[in-house]
């Protein structure tokens, strides 16, 4: 677990990064306030004053990394050597599939990720609910917080949903149970569970995750119904609410649209082939 120095010294460099570069980090930090597993933050100090940070997230099948180097104490190897650590760590990981993440108005990234080798593989779209008005459903879902005898249908849902092998949705399931905070929904209609999503608070910001609906059962509103469920308590909570969407994926964006979500920004992500 990070130390609250730490989380603070991180976000000192992202505020310089930011306004330096004039972009926008992802940096997660639904995931980095609470997360508890080891070994997935890179530092590089100079005395007391952090100068580069790099982060690994597990996604299923692969991981993705996120970094950033004081604008000042760019070209002296600090990212090289944030990254070669990296590297070392996924030699003993069960998977070393690596992407990684840039804003795409960011040429220092691009230039970067260049030398590596590294290249373009995809690009989201980071959503946010507008509180516009909540449309209501047109089939009747409920939503209920999974217990462990939903382990083996999550495990399902995730390998139909997100093309993961079995191995790589356990994988996920057992990273996601040692970080605190996030909570699993399954998704039931007429008595029978259909599909599942994950929410990820921090502070009075919600982020929606691995939502997923059994193939069987697309194309007849569950998955609509089952966000519009997720927005009404979450607001009613009082929290902002966050979703990533594939730009690909026309049917995923038109989804959140319909219930009032709008793309901010958008992230690109390259793959290193090592």
């Amino acid at each position: 677990m990070l130390r609250e120095g730490q989380l603070k010294d991180i976000e000192k460099l992202q505020m310089i990064v930011e306004q330096h570069d004039r972009i926008e980090l992802k940096l997660n930090w639904y995931f980095l306030r609470s997360r508890m597993t080891e070994n997935n933050d890179f530092f590089y100090y100079e005395g007391d004053r952090l100068l580069g940070y790099a982060a690994l997230y597990y996604v299923g099948g692969a991981y993705e990394m996120c970094a950033m180097v004081h604008p000042d104490h760019r070209r002296k190897g600090i990212f090289t050597k944030l990254f070669h650590e990296i590297l070392d760590s996924l030699k003993t990981r069960k998977t070393q599939k690596l992407y990684i993440n840039a804003p795409p108005e960011s040429e220092c990234a691009k230039m970067t990720l260049q030398k590596l080798g590294a290249t373009y593989a995809y690009s989201d779209y980071q959503m946010r609910w507008s509180k516009k008005d909540i449309p209501e459903p047109e089939v009747d879902v409920k939503l209920r917080l999974a217990t462990p005898d939903d382990l083996d249908q999550i495990v399902d849902l995730d390998v139909k949903g997100f093309n993961l092998t079995r191995e790589e949705a356990e994988f996920l399931v057992d990273v996601l149970k040692r970080d605190a905070g996030h909570r699993t929904y399954m998704i039931e209609k007429d008595g029978q569970t259909i599909g599942k999503l994950r929410l990820k608070a921090e502070g009075i910001e919600t982020y929606i995750f691995g939502f997923t609906v059994d193939p069987d059962f697309r194309r007849q509103g569950i998955g609509k119904a089952a966000l519009i469920e997720v927005v009404k308590q979450e607001s009613e909570s009082g929290h902002v609410i966050f979703v990533e969407v594939g730009i690909e994926d026309e049917r995923g964006l038109h989804l959140y649209e319909a219930v009032g979500f709008e793309t901010y920004q958008q992230q690109d992500y390259y793959k290193y082939q090592g």
